[in-house]
C-alpha cells in the first residue's frame, strides 16, 4: 500500500513538474522535446502504477512483458536531450529516429513466437538481459563522452563561473540518475528472469521511484532549470538577480598557463626544458602581451612561427610552451584570443558603424561563419544575442 501511494505521489509530482516546464517551454533552452518525452513517460508510468494498485482506476494497467520494452525509449531520448542541450539544437532531426532501431528490433524478436526457439535466444530469457545491458552501457558511454568533452572538462569557455557550475552540476546530477536507474533496471530484469517471472524491470521499481522523485524536486527548487538557465538564453536573465548585483560579465579564462609541469617528456623535450625553464614566465607574459595588447591574431596566418619571430626565439620554444605549459592547444588559445578581441571591440562600439562580417575579418577570421561558430562555442551566445545580453 505504501509503495503504491509513493508511486502515485511521484507520478503527480512529475506531472506538476512537467506542466510547469511546458508553460515556459519556448523560452527555456534548458528544456527540449526529449526531456519532455522522458519526464512524460516516467511520470505517467508511475501515476498509472500507483493509481491502479490503489484502486483509483481500473482502465489503465501497469504494463508487464512485451510492452515494457517500449519504455526503453527513455534511454536514447536522454542522450538526445543532452546532445540538444550541449549544442543548443532547437529543431527535430528525422535522422534521430535511428535511435529507435534497437528498440524495434528487440520488440519484434520478442513478439514473434517462432524466434523464441531460434539461435537469437541461445541463452533463453537471459538474451534480453544481455541485449539490454549492452544497449544501456552503449548509451551511458555516449552520454559520458558527450558531457565530459563539452561540459565537465571543457577548458576554454568564456562563462560566468556561477552559471557554468549550474549547468555542470545539473548534467552531472541527471547523469547520475540515469546510471543508478540503469543499474536498478538491470537488477530487476535479472531477478525476474531468474525467478521465472515475466520480465518488466519493476522488481526494484521502488529504487527507481526515489531516484526520480529526487530529480523532480531538484527541478522544482531550481528556477534556472525549471524556467530556463540564463547562460543559455538572454531572455531569462531576469531570473538571476546575482548577475546585476555582482555586476558580473562574461570574462575569458585567465589561468591558461601552468608554470610547473610533471608530464612525461621525450629526451629531446627534456634537453629543451633544461635550456628554457628559466624563461617560461617571460615567454608567457610576452605571448599574452602579443595576444591581448598587440592583437597578433588579427592576422589570419598567425602561427607559432610568427610568435617565435616576434619574440626572437626558436619556434621549438613556443611549441614546447603550448605543449607543456598551456591548458589549451595553440589553435584553441588563438581562437579564444580572437573572440576576446571581438568582445572588446563590441564593447567599444565597433558595430555602431561596422557589420558582423567586418568584425570577423578584423579579428582574424576568414569569414563570418567560422567566427559565428567560434563565438557561440566559447560564449554559448551568438554575437547578436551577446549584444542583447549586454544591453539587458
Amino acid at each position: 500500500m505504501i509503495d503504491s501511494f509513493l508511486f502515485l505521489f511521484t507520478g503527480i509530482i512529475g506531472i506538476v513538474t512537467l506542466a510547469l516546464m511546458l508553460r515556459f517551454y519556448k523560452s527555456n533552452p534548458f528544456c527540449n522535446l526529449f526531456l519532455i518525452l522522458v519526464l512524460s513517460i516516467v511520470s505517467i508510468r508511475f501515476f498509472i502504477h500507483g493509481s491502479y494498485n490503489l484502486g483509483l482506476q481500473t482502465v489503465l494497467k501497469p504494463d508487464r512483458g512485451l510492452l515494457s520494452i517500449l519504455f526503453l525509449i527513455i534511454v536514447p531520448s536522454s542522450y538526445l536531450y543532452y546532445k540538444n542541450l550541449v549544442f543548443q539544437i532547437n529543431t527535430f532531426n528525422y535522422k534521430d529516429l535511428k535511435h529507435l532501431i534497437f528498440i524495434i528490433f528487440l520488440f519484434v524478436i520478442n513478439s514473434i513466437d517462432g524466434l523464441r526457439d531460434s539461435f537469437i535466444f541461445y541463452f533463453g530469457s537471459y538474451t534480453n538481459f544481455f541485449l539490454i545491458s549492452i544497449f544501456l552501457v552503449f548509451y551511458l558511454t555516449l552520454i559520458f563522452r558527450l558531457l565530459s568533452k563539452n561540459i565537465w572538462f571543457q577548458k576554454i569557455l568564456l562563462l560566468n563561473n556561477s552559471h557554468f557550475k549550474l549547468i555542470k552540476n545539473w548534467t552531472f546530477y541527471f547523469f547520475t540518475i540515469h546510471v543508478l536507474s540503469s543499474f536498478a533496471v538491470l537488477a530487476s530484469l535479472y531477478i525476474e528472469i531468474k525467478s521465472g517471472e515475466t520480465p518488466s524491470g519493476k522488481s526494484m521499481a521502488v529504487f527507481l521511484l526515489f531516484f526520480w522523485i529526487f530529480l523532480f524536486f531538484k527541478i522544482l527548487i531550481s528556477p534556472e532549470i525549471l524556467f530556463g538557465l540564463p547562460i543559455l538564453n538572454k531572455t531569462l536573465l531576469r531570473f538571476n538577480d546575482t548577475i546585476s548585483e555582482n555586476n558580473e560579465t562574461l570574462k575569458p579564462i585567465t589561468d591558461n598557463w601552468v608554470l610547473e609541469t610533471k608530464c612525461a617528456k621525450s629526451n629531446q623535450d627534456q634537453k629543451l626544458e633544461e635550456k628554457i625553464t628559466k624563461n617560461i614566465s617571460s615567454y608567457i607574459q610576452e605571448v599574452d602581451k602579443l595576444s591581448l595588447e598587440e592583437h597578433i591574431f588579427r592576422n589570419q596566418k598567425t602561427s607559432q612561427n610568427n610568435i617565435a619571430e616576434k619574440l626572437g626565439v626558436p619556434t621549438s620554444h613556443i611549441v614546447y610552451l603550448f605543449k607543456y605549459h598551456s591548458k589549451a592547444s595553440f589553435s584553441e588559445y588563438r581562437m579564444q584570443s580572437r573572440i576576446k578581441d571581438a568582445i572588446e571591440l563590441i564593447n567599444e562600439g565597433f558595430l555602431n558603424n561596422e557589420t558582423f562580417e567586418s568584425l570577423a575579418f578584423t579579428t582574424g577570421f576568414s569569414s563570418y561563419n567560422p567566427f559565428f561558430i567560434a563565438f557561440k562555442k566559447i560564449t554559448t551566445f551568438s554575437p547578436q544575442d551577446y549584444i542583447k545580453v549586454n544591453k539587458i
